[in-house]
């Protein structure tokens, strides 16, 4: 009985242990994954363009005469879409990996 109980802590703590954590070498920084918005003025329109690490996955487009609306890239394959009436910017969920 002892055996078991010590196995099925091992086996509960084992998912803890095997989370890794990268840190960065001695004189490099570290790698983030942060927003960054670049705001371009035309004539007739604002565009705010969202990216992360030089990857576009938004644009949230202001007319000067009209209504505002975002163009988004849901698969990651820079095929933008019109998305009308919401404010918000939708982040691609790409699949990365998947078994």
């Amino acid at each position: 009985m002892k055996k078991l109980l010590t196995l099925g802590l091992i086996l509960l703590c084992l998912p803890y242990s095997l989370q890794a954590r990268v840190e960065p070498r001695d004189g490099e920084e570290a790698i983030t994954a942060e927003p960054q918005v670049t705001i371009v003025n035309d004539d007739d329109k604002m565009l705010q363009i969202h990216q992360v690490n030089g990857q576009i996955y938004g644009i949230h487009v202001v007319p000067k005469n009209g209504v505002p609306y975002n163009l988004v890239d849901p698969d990651g394959e820079g095929n933008f879409i019109r998305k009308p009436g919401d404010s918000r910017i939708l982040v691609p969920e790409w699949v990365l990996i998947s078994w």
